[in-house]
């Protein structure tokens, strides 16, 4: 790893925020503890920050503001967090004791209130339905089975998971869960299957929108990166998921690099379809891209 991290401090400027300088930290991440509520987490822009500050969280320039008291600074220390006297411009801090903070807002100095423009969260493009498993072997192997508990699992996962969003629907103990993707989604379901909550999922479904009138889906742009021999199969498949071609890099020593732009229900599913033609050795990202008009049809999983 000293590779990378020589790499990291060549090439990443050190921050130069002055400490002096009127408070300016911006909050790009959420926590929560039972102990001291919700936590904000972010990188200090400049001034500098202590354990019982009076300061304002405003969201963004000329947004709603309120004022507060910081209760507590931690850093991080390796996996540990670190209560501190104090942290000044550069350093990532955790800070509790205001409840109404949130995602996007800059904590400031309530003489002289410098905001940072809000943070975009991406908005859900998939959706899937939680309920009480109703199988035959339901209860057997889950702690918490009920819909209510299902239903506080979820509401306490809302507090810190800033892209997901639960809504109850028009049937009894069935809730709607939309996150921002596959991985969004499986991630929660895994947490909670190991934390002892029994319940059944429906198949997962991308979110539509009308646009002017248009019905368009979320695009996604994916980047594979893949040994020459497998490329023929993983580009058919995009094809047929609807997928278009953007760029195609060989890297000379047997690899190659593809970007292809697709509709996010073309992703539903193909991670595993992915490893099974690279045989294990390809590595796939993908990150939202907007929204298009509707693509058409895709063909379904062959038997």
């Amino acid at each position: 790893m000293s590779a990378l991290f020589e790499t990291i401090l060549k090439h990443v400027p050190p921050q130069k925020g002055d400490p002096a300088a009127p408070l300016q930290l911006q909050i790009s991440a959420l926590d929560f503890s039972t102990f001291v509520g919700r936590i904000g987490v972010g990188r200090i822009s400049q001034g500098t920050i202590k354990p019982g500050m009076q300061v304002t969280v405003m969201e963004g320039p000329g947004g709603k503001s309120v004022n507060g008291r910081i209760n507590q600074v931690l850093t991080f220390h390796g996996l540990d967090r670190v209560q501190v006297t104090e942290a000044g411009p550069g350093n990532i801090v955790l800070i509790n004791g205001i409840e109404e903070i949130g995602i996007g807002v800059t904590v400031t100095d309530p003489a002289n209130p410098q905001p940072l423009p809000m943070l975009k969260v991406d908005e859900p493009t998939l959706t899937m339905n939680f309920c009480v498993n109703t199988s035959p072997l339901a209860g057997r192997e889950g702690k918490y089975v009920t819909s209510r508990q299902i239903w506080d699992r979820l509401q306490k996962e809302l507090q810190h998971n800033v892209a997901l969003r639960v809504s109850e629907t028009d049937e009894d103990g069935v809730f709607e869960v939309c996150g921002r993707g596959e991985l969004h989604l499986t991630i929660l379901l895994e947490n909670m299957r190991r934390e002892g909550y029994e319940l059944a999922v429906s198949k997962p479904r991308v979110m539509f929108k009308d646009i002017d009138g248009v019905k368009c889906e979320p695009m996604e742009l994916v980047t594979a990166d893949v040994e020459e021999i497998h490329q023929g199969g993983v580009m058919q498949a995009l094809g047929l998921r609807k997928g278009e071609m953007l760029n195609m890099e060989p890297d000379g020593h047997g690899r190659v690099r593809l970007e292809y732009r697709i509709p996010a229900r073309g992703l539903i599913g193909f991670a595993n379809e992915f490893m099974n033609l690279t045989r294990g050795s390809g590595l796939i990202s993908s990150i939202f891209d907007g929204y298009e008009p509707h693509k058409g049809e895709i063909g379904g999983r062959k038997n």
